[in-house]
């Protein structure tokens, strides 16, 4: 739950925190055709694992792009390099998770860049129907039957993602529940999934881009 001392903290100075690796990486796949939808799936290193899943899903339905970076809502410089990306191509569907990287970065930095980002889709990708995937819990590394310190963070943010999309109507794809009921999945280092778990991913991901494709 949020907490009163997070919901009345002032805002600070927006900067870029680094992490000991940063990492970006674009992948636009058929960008020349239009035979085929096109779908965008923006996220971390669980996205870019079940992208190639999703990939082979969606053969003959859809083309599908990425756009995974360990950078956080929070950082000024994910919303510039986010909208360099959406204003440099064009998709039908858009999926977005983010909340495991940026631990420094409070609540009311990581919630103040959500209304930025869907006002970049409104601007860049008016076509697009936009989809949300809440973040995965985090475990203890050789110990991921147990939760770690924290998961509380990944609470407080999918829930202002929750109420983020209740507000705008965007469907939520719960990953969350998913990773909370299954501690099979994880690998030792308690925050990325074994092959069974990323398949998981991608089929709850798919379903909901499949429905999304639909609806164009």
């Amino acid at each position: 739950m949020i907490s009163q001392a997070q919901t009345t903290e002032k805002a600070p100075t927006k900067k870029t925190i680094n992490e000991g690796i940063e990492w970006t990486n674009t992948w636009v796949v058929s960008a020349e055709k239009k035979d085929l939808p096109k779908v965008l799936v923006i996220g971390d290193s669980h996205v870019q694992a079940y992208y190639p899943v999703l990939s082979d899903q969606f053969k003959g339905k859809a083309y599908i792009s990425k756009f995974t970076t360990s950078k956080s809502f929070g950082d000024p410089l994910y919303v510039e390099q986010l909208e360099w990306f959406l204003k440099s191509y064009s998709f039908d569907v858009i999926s977005i998770n983010n909340g495991l990287h940026g631990k420094a970065f409070t609540l009311h930095q990581y919630g103040g860049d959500l209304s930025k980002v869907y006002s970049l889709f409104k601007k860049y990708q008016p076509r697009a129907r936009i989809v949300w995937v809440n973040t995965t819990a985090r475990r203890i590394a050789n110990h991921t039957s147990e939760l770690d310190s924290l998961n509380s963070q990944v609470c407080d943010r999918n829930e202002v993602v929750a109420k983020f999309c209740t507000q705008k109507q965007i469907s939520l794809v719960d990953l969350y529940t998913l990773s909370f009921k299954n501690p099979g999945f994880y690998q030792n280092d308690g925050i990325h999934f074994i092959p069974e778990g990323v398949k998981e991913e991608a089929n709850e991901v798919g379903k909901q881009l499949l429905t999304e494709l639909q609806k164009k």
